[in-house]
């Protein structure tokens, strides 16, 4: 994986970049910063922030026409901008000590004449000196100040230019007019800012407004004498101080970093926030009291959207750019184990898209994370225990679970109804009446699979494209008929990989369809849309017309679309998160869902969340919850029912040796194997194995054995006692991804 490969999917993030005033600000101040430590009271820290942007902030606060506050997002919301230059004015005036850091750092070599003593001139040099560079300044006249000496707060400007020159050694020459260049030709660099219609040596028609450079090696222009405004000439007496020392120390002239100013214009979206009216002076300057006050009102603008609604996120506290390197940083190791940096991070995503849905930029998280994933799987960096009880579903549904067929007596039909691999698992009779209402408006075949999610989540592209392929096979042998689907996510996944098929939802068509008359299961509910129906408007409108005919009294959530938590599957990569995202969904409203994914309803179910499918309504069909090894007997059922239906073909499963086993557990303990994705087929056949090979551990006393399997991902153990032919109490089981090589 390149860098830029995992780097493009978060590069438009702005999480931490600068606020849109401070990219208006000429100095690049950091404003939210500065406001930040103002609020708190902190003087010298804020202080310091604006002096160390701005040179001369005596000076800048008094002159600056505050450009920040066109774009201060406080104003964006209705209220007035921040008072910025009052705030500096009183910053300025609270701090005990304006004295100037002084910190030790070895002389440099470069000598630097600078030719002029206003403030432009006067900024370029501070900086330079600050930096240990020699520098003498030759001015004309007989004092600095340049251009302001004619302003009437001169006085304190003058005041300030000497507070922030007093640390630093530089030599000037007053009453020293330069004529020709060649009077500096001892020097290492010139810079020139003689002021507007100063002398420019004859440079000015080739001046290099990007580098400051002229056509004589070593010689720059800036300030007003290039046309700035006084406060752009300070400012830019910073830019021309690094580019000076750039020159000093390779010898070359490089440009600038610049901001981007268009970047100005990105203004956060606002929703309920709280109002605050400008704070007013009750004197000339803001009280400590008022200016704490009035810098508290900054919004500390950051994009955070996503941060802060996506669980995930808030779990590991990570910056989208840092998520992006550390992908890359894993995908790097040479070891085929990932070094750990984000492995469980990367499988703990619902691949959902919330945060691209709140993004201002867009930016995709969950595809990163997906990208991760297929990356990993490649690699053979993927953690199989994580996905390996999915994956071995998929296979089922691909395989013995699989059926499709055009209506009986005919080779191909004009619509098709793939119900997707968990609704019928759920509630068979979901699957039977959906197509029986199917088939009485249209030509309607059936395709009885899944969709790929499976591995498409667990990053096994190979596997996903056998799928697909499958899928698109019989399609194409039925017709190319207009596919039905009864599941949202079925419905991305196609058209993210098999655009060319044409999907309706099945709720689109029932909700234009007035003879749909659903029974009410509640007076007042709330939907839940799936997450995956983001930006299904019609199969959200239609599940609304069919709940509204019901007469159920419909709230909207305030947060639509979320992951009911899934998705991604990973509740077993990191149990605890899966627990907060699923518990705040099921209590994101006090009223009941009602849904439109099986895989929402379940975990409702476990959540004890009251709540029905919409099909349930629609076919009055009681609502229960379903344990692992019951979806795969109804999904097996569905296939006998629809095949009978269909074909007039008789279907009988294919029945494994430890088929004619039979187990009792206690409830609770089928509850937590489930949780663990431990279904009765898999301790039958571990306790087949045992009883076959005698290998298992026996406790004489009780009669309970204790045996293990090994399977490729993972290691399951059952402890039981056999109560009878073919009957096997269960007493506890588990697995682990913990393999054990056992020796002669």
């Amino acid at each position: 994986m390149l860098p830029e490969e995992a780097a493009a999917y978060v590069n438009k993030c702005f999480n931490g970049e600068p606020a849109s005033c401070t990219y208006a600000c000429p100095f690049n101040m950091d404003i939210r910063s500065f406001m930040e430590k103002a609020a708190r009271g902190r003087w010298l820290a804020a202080y310091r922030e604006l002096r160390n942007a701005v040179i001369f902030p005596a000076i800048v606060s008094a002159l600056c026409d505050q450009p920040c506050r066109s774009y201060c997002q406080r104003a964006d919301v209705g209220d007035e901008a921040l008072a910025v230059r009052d705030l500096e004015e009183a910053v300025i005036r609270l701090t005990k000590s304006r004295k100037p850091e002084n910190y030790f750092i070895p002389a440099k070599s470069g000598r630097v004449a600078v030719v002029g003593a206003g403030p432009a001139a006067l900024s370029c040099a501070l900086l330079l000196a600050q930096k240990k560079f020699a520098v003498t300044i030759f001015e004309k006249e007989a004092v600095w100040g340049g251009s302001l000496r004619r302003h009437p707060k001169f006085p304190e400007f003058d005041e300030e230019f000497a507070i922030q020159l007093s640390d630093v050694d530089i030599e000037f020459r007053y009453n020293n007019e330069i004529k020709e260049l060649e009077a500096l030709s001892s020097y290492d660099a010139v810079y020139v800012a003689t002021g507007k219609n100063g002398d420019s040596f004859g440079l000015l028609p080739d001046w290099n407004a990007e580098l400051y450079s002229t056509s004589v090696s070593g010689v720059f222009l800036g300030g007003e004498l290039v046309g700035k405004t006084l406060i752009e000439a300070i400012a830019q007496g910073g830019v021309a101080s690094k580019i000076i020392e750039g020159y000093f120390l390779s010898g070359s002239i490089k440009k600038q970093p610049e901001p981007d100013r268009s970047k100005r214009l990105r203004f956060l979206r606002r929703k309920d926030l709280e109002k605050k009216p400008l704070v007013l002076k009750s004197g000339d300057v803001y009280s400590e009291e008022e200016a704490r006050a009035e810098a508290s009102r900054c919004l500390l603008c950051d994009c955070d959207y996503c941060e802060a609604g996506c669980e995930m996120l808030n779990y590991y506290k990570k910056k989208p750019k840092k998520i992006g390197l550390e992908v890359h940083t894993d995908s790097m190791a040479a070891s085929t184990v990932s070094p750990k940096t984000i492995t469980r991070e990367t499988y703990s995503c619902n691949i959902c898209g919330y945060c691209k849905s709140v993004c201002p930029e867009g930016v995709d998280i969950g595809a990163l994370l997906q990208f991760s994933r297929a990356d990993r799987f490649n690699q053979n960096k993927n953690i199989p225990a994580y996905h390996d009880y999915w994956l071995r579903e998929l296979d089922f549904y691909s395989g013995e679970g699989f059926f499709a067929a055009p209506p009986r007596g005919k080779r191909t039909c004009t619509h098709a109804f793939f119900p997707g691999c968990r609704l019928g698992a759920g509630e068979p009779g979901y699957v039977v009446k959906s197509y029986d209402y199917l088939a009485e408006k249209f030509d309607a075949g059936l395709i009885l699979g899944c969709c790929g999610a499976p591995a498409y989540w667990a990053g096994d592209n190979n596997r996903l494209d056998s799928n697909i392929s499958l899928l698109r096979q019989s399609w194409e042998k039925l017709g190319r008929p207009v596919m039905v689907l009864a599941c949202a996510y079925c419905k991305y996944i196609f058209s993210l990989f098999m655009p060319e098929i044409p999907c309706v939802s099945i709720y689109e068509i029932m909700g234009e369809d007035g003879s749909v008359r659903p029974v009410s299961y509640f007076d007042e509910a709330a939907v839940f849309d799936p997450c995956a129906a983001r930006n299904d408007i019609k199969m959200q409108a239609g599940v609304r017309r069919i709940a509204g005919r019901a007469g159920v009294k419909i709230e909207e959530l305030e947060q639509p679309n979320r992951c009911c938590g899934f998705g991604g599957h990973i509740s077993l990569a990191n149990p605890d998160l899966y627990d907060i995202i699923t518990a705040n969904r099921a209590e994101a409203s006090d009223k009941p869902y009602i849904v439109y994914c099986a895989n929402c309803r379940d975990v409702f179910f476990q959540k004890n969340k009251s709540s029905a499918h919409i099909l349930a309504l629609i076919f009055g069909i009681e609502q229960r919850a379903t344990t692992l090894q019951e979806k795969k007997a109804n999904s097996l059922e569905v296939k006998r029912i629809m095949m009978k239906k269909l074909s007039g073909e008789d279907f009988t499963p294919q029945k494994p040796p430890w088929d004619e086993l039979s187990l009792s557990m206690p409830r609770l303990l089928r509850e937590e194997l489930d949780r663990q994705l431990i279904i009765e087929d898999d301790l039958k056949e571990a306790i087949w194995m045992a009883e076959a090979s005698g290998d298992k551990f026996i406790n004489d006393a009780e009669g309970v054995c204790q045996c293990s399997m090994v399977k490729p991902a993972l290691t399951y153990w059952v402890q039981y006692k056999k109560n009878g032919p073919l009957l096997y109490e269960v007493r506890n089981a588990y697995c682990h991804r913990i393999k054990f090589i056992k020796e002669d």
